[in-house]
């Protein structure tokens, strides 16, 4: 039904006047006295306003919270990284590995268009065993420390070209496993 000034509003009925409705009436003067009135008026223009504003704040509510989620997401894969890096260099000591350097940095030169384009590239170690070096990339998790996994094979085929050690490791932190990688093209 239309209210005053031609707003569209309904009124509804107030069956309850005691209790926790009748309290805040009573103690916040809400709606003039400390009686309820029969029925309210409700102006539709007002309510879809509300709604409007409640759906926006949940909506930046819900995108500020998921933000923070893959922020401290992002923080704990970071922090497995790093614990599972200190525990490789012990894992590879033990299997007879000589760490040389770790993080050793490398780069690379490709041409896009013609135009050169330094790559730069950083393994997690340089290791030594039986006079040859090796190169050792180290994965924790479930899928990344497989060899298969198709960012972790293009990754060790990566790192078997620029830094052209005598072969490549897989250190699976998971298993405890060093896997050697090598690579065999067909022609």
């Amino acid at each position: 039904m239309k209210g005053p000034g031609g707003v569209l509003s309904f009124s509804v009925p107030l069956p309850v006047k005691a209790g926790l409705v009748s309290w805040h009436v009573e103690h916040f003067g809400l709606m003039g006295g400390s009686s309820l009135p029969d029925s309210f008026t409700l102006d539709w223009t007002l309510l879809a306003v509300v709604i409007a504003v409640a759906v926006i704040a949940g909506a930046l509510l819900f995108s500020y919270l998921y933000r923070a989620y893959l922020r401290w997401l992002a923080w704990w894969r970071q922090r497995a990284g790093r614990i599972g890096e200190q525990q490789a260099a012990k894992l590879l000591k033990r299997e007879g590995y000589a760490v040389i350097k770790a993080q050793p940095p490398a780069r690379m030169v490709m041409r896009v268009d013609g135009a050169p384009v330094n790559i730069h590239v950083r393994a997690d170690y340089l290791v030594q065993r039986g006079g040859k070096t090796y190169v050792a990339e180290v994965k924790t998790g479930e899928r990344a420390p497989r060899p298969t996994n198709g960012d972790t094979r293009r990754q060790l085929l990566e790192y078997s070209l620029i830094y052209r050690a005598d072969g490549v490791l897989l250190v699976d932190m998971a298993a405890q496993k060093i896997h050697r990688v090598e690579f065999e093209f067909s022609q």
